[in-house]
């Protein structure tokens, strides 16, 4: 059985709590709810460009917010955060240490999170979120040729007074916390040097891990115990090389002891290649946690009409199968947190951290495979993007799910839809997969997340199925059908 390994934001409990942040029993509460969990590692991420504790390397969240600011409170969360952590921080409370000491009480690992770039909110770069580092230098920014995008507002790593920033940053997360672990969060935002640059800045991070790797080693001798280093890279060996996080070069260098390949946050990612990281780190002792983001999106917005749709435990099940099946040592969760009504529609947050990770629970139950999309590449490269796709008469069309190892007994569904389509005619379509033709069931309700328009539900034969990827293709009769969906559905 895979354990869970899961990110408690910078802002999430702040913004929850308000006011209450502070209270001796809600700061133990908040972490007595993952007793009995199937969560192994706790990562607790306490910066974006500011940082939720006293610092002298940055500026804490309320730094530079006016009360005339906070009490306008037209951003009620921010306000919220803002009050919580100046509550705490009045009241002399060390909440991460006290979250540190809860976890390791109820068998938890303390881990902490670092955001290495986040640059949430640069459409303005007046934002009360950024701090006077970025406010005050500009120039730093990874595109100065171009600004089309939060990510050309990235900080330029090519530029020493970026990385000493963050390395001293980084130093006090060490002088201030007795963790198990820190993980360096590179997908927030994921780019980090001048288009064209990645190679020259792969010497850079690799430099900079190192650093890493010697500042945890120091530390080891003052906390007498190890700490481990982990970081989040894009989901595939190639492409975090590509931008220039060589999360392979690092296992074998020794600078990390785990690596979380994930995706930044348009979407999930239901094929991580875990098999494919497992054996570029062999010899080593480096564990590969894939990450299942929150949000699940067939392409992006604003194409994507399902903005801000939503995992749901169905969803979850099928990717963490397949993942462990493909080798990883633990599933790693980001954006899911308590108190967040919003997006567990589907199922309770307790089921969530109970279930998820725990294999032989998970094949009891419905999985669903959604094709999704890598969100993260490098640059000048293009999109793997599958939907939507029209067909063309007369032309099979190929998409490809892994769904994990055989599993016996169950039906299995391909499941598509056609954009614009509110109504089919099934003897104009044809679906295969694994080259065995699928019989037609008719329109498939799958509860969310699901397309706009009409599901439609088709059978897999037994003699089809089998380990690993499944191949489903679309031929159809005439013109006009332009796919906008593709699951398999296991129940």
């Amino acid at each position: 059985m895979a354990k869970l390994w899961l990110n408690e934001d910078n802002s999430h409990y702040f913004m929850t709590r308000a006011e209450r942040a502070a209270d001796p029993r809600e700061i133990r509460d908040f972490i007595m709810q993952y007793k009995g969990s199937n969560v192994e590692r706790f990562f607790l991420c306490a910066n974006c460009q500011k940082t939720n504790f006293p610092t002298e390397a940055g500026d804490i969240i309320f730094k530079d917010v006016t009360e005339e600011q906070l009490d306008k409170n037209d951003r009620p969360l921010f306000t919220n955060w803002c009050h919580a952590v100046r509550n705490i921080t009045d009241k002399e409370i060390d909440i991460y240490s006290i979250w540190i000491e809860l976890l390791r009480e109820i068998g938890i690992s303390p881990w902490m999170s670092m955001r290495m770039n986040d640059v949430h909110n640069a459409q303005d770069t007046a934002d009360l979120i950024h701090n006077s580092f970025y406010k005050n230098n500009l120039n730093y920014r990874r595109a100065m040729h171009r600004d089309e995008k939060w990510e050309d507002r990235q900080l330029n790593y090519l530029i020493k007074d970026v990385q000493d920033y963050h390395f001293a940053l980084l130093t006090e997360y060490f002088e201030k916390y007795d963790f198990d672990g820190i993980e360096l969060d590179w997908m927030r935002f994921g780019n980090h040097f001048s288009v064209g640059y990645e190679d020259t800045g792969r010497e850079v991070l690799n430099q900079f891990m190192k650093n890493t790797k010697d500042l945890s080693l120091k530390f080891e001798k003052i906390r007498g115990h190890k700490i481990e280093i982990a970081a989040r890279v894009p989901v595939k060996p190639e492409t975090a090389y590509d931008m220039g996080m060589d999360g392979v070069g690092w296992a074998l260098a020794g600078y990390v002891d785990c690596l979380i390949p994930s995706p930044f946050w348009h979407t999930s990612q239901e094929d991580i290649p875990v098999e494919r990281w497992k054996r570029q780190v062999l010899g080593t002792e480096c564990k590969i946690a894939p990450c299942i983001e929150i949000c699940l999106r067939q392409y992006a917005f604003p194409k994507c009409k399902n903005k801000f749709q939503l995992n749901s435990i169905e969803t979850m099940r099928g990717p963490a199968v397949s993942f462990i099946d493909r080798g990883a040592d633990a599933i790693y969760l980001f954006n899911y947190m308590d108190e967040q009504r919003f997006a567990y529609e589907n199922s309770s947050y307790n089921d969530i951290i109970s279930e998820i990770g725990n294999y032989e629970l998970m094949q009891k139950s419905t999985k669903r495979y959604v094709l999704t999309f890598n969100d993260r590449r490098p640059e000048g490269t293009l999109s793997d993007e599958r939907l939507p796709f029209s067909l063309e008469k007369g032309v099979f069309a190929g998409f490809r799910l892994h769904t994990g190892n055989l599993q016996e007994k169950n039906q299995r569904l391909a499941l598509l839809s056609f954009k614009g389509k509110g109504k089919i005619d099934p003897a104009q379509i044809s679906i295969y997969v694994n080259s065995v033709k699928c019989g037609f069931k008719g329109e498939y309700d799958s509860g969310n997340p699901k397309p706009v328009d009409t599901l439609y539900a088709w059978e897999i034969a037994l003699s089809a199925y089998k380990d690993g990827y499944q191949v489903i293709e679309a031929v159809a009769d005439v013109d006009g059908y332009t796919i906008d969906w593709v699951e398999i559905l296991i129940c």
